[in-house]
């Protein structure tokens, strides 16, 4: 058996749909497919429902969910006592879970504040970044890889996780907007205008299957269509952000993604083409209710975290 057949197998579960799954994994929906097939086969017995519609889990696939997450976590945690961070004497840790943009843009600040304000705690505080895309820093945070998952959060494309289980706190709210590189003349090389002509706006746009393209759909609605060509796709902001300031074409970005960019020479494009996403700091009940399981360091994290 291999771990990714894991990883896979709760990714279906959780999202019900194999198409979206599979985008989600960055495989091919017939790889995919033929991945929780091979997993099936090693378990020998039927871990989906092929009878039923929308995509279930069978009975054995409710209980094996349970027994993965677990396997999950303690590989993890074997691979933490190996590398030798749960040996680290007065060290004390603080894991976090975090979207790539986020990781760039906010997060190197909160922890040089929340490490100052825990100073007195912890002087020997260290904290373990986990960056990825959206889905698979969800799926870290609630595998228990993670202490706490920072992300973005949209009314029309929530995060959903059980408020029976998680707890959830706003720490602001972040613009979603279209940006270009300046022209010799101040003004941005490309705008909306230009479709007029019949010419397409060159547009740098977030791989389908992440988060921010979502969002960067939510924003276009916001608008009269216009015309408009993808030449670049990534799921990187900052690689979104280098190329518009070669002035390749307009990306949509989070605010903060340029504000924290130093001698950046992009502008915002003027226009109803944005919008506006909630930026959440995420942890398990259980951290503040069960004394038995919860830290008071990350207690302490929890109600000092900047905002």
């Amino acid at each position: 058996m291999e771990t990714k057949w894991l990883e896979d197998f709760v990714t279906l579960a959780q999202t019900r749909n194999f198409s979206k799954a599979a985008s989600l994994r960055c495989v091919t929906q017939p790889a995919f497919s033929r991945r929780i097939q091979a997993l099936e086969s090693w378990l020998g017995c039927e871990l989906i429902d092929r009878g039923a519609y929308p995509t279930r889990l069978s009975t054995q696939g409710e209980v094996f969910y349970e027994q993965a997450l677990g396997m999950l976590e303690q590989m993890r945690q074997a691979r933490n006592i190996v590398r030798g961070s749960t040996a680290l004497g007065a060290v004390k840790v603080i894991r976090i879970a975090v979207p790539h943009t986020l990781a760039f843009s906010k997060i190197p600040g909160w922890i040089e504040e929340l490490k100052q304000s825990l100073k007195p705690y912890a002087p020997s505080l260290s904290f373990q970044l986990s960056a990825r895309n959206m889905h698979d820093a969800v799926l870290d945070f609630t595998n228990g890889g993670s202490d706490f998952l920072v992300c973005y959060n949209h009314m029309r494309e929530p995060i959903e996780l059980d408020p029976q289980k998680y707890e959830v706190k706003t720490l602001g709210h972040e613009d979603f907007l279209p940006f270009s590189k300046a022209g010799p003349d101040g003004k941005p090389l490309y705008d909306f205008t230009a479709s007029s002509t019949g010419k397409p706006l060159p547009v740098l746009a977030f791989a389908r299957h992440a988060y921010l393209s979502r969002m960067a759909d939510i924003a276009l609605e916001a608008g009269p269509p216009f015309l408009r060509e993808i030449i670049f796709e990534t799921d990187m902001s900052e690689c979104l952000k280098a190329l518009c300031e070669r002035g390749l074409g307009v990306a949509w970005l989070p605010s903060s993604a340029v504000q924290a960019a130093e001698n950046t020479q992009l502008m915002e494009l003027k226009g109803p083409y944005q919008t506006r996403m909630e930026v959440r700091l995420i942890r398990r009940v259980s951290e503040s209710r069960d004394s038995q399981s919860s830290s008071e360091l990350l207690n302490m994290a929890w109600h000092l975290w900047p905002q």
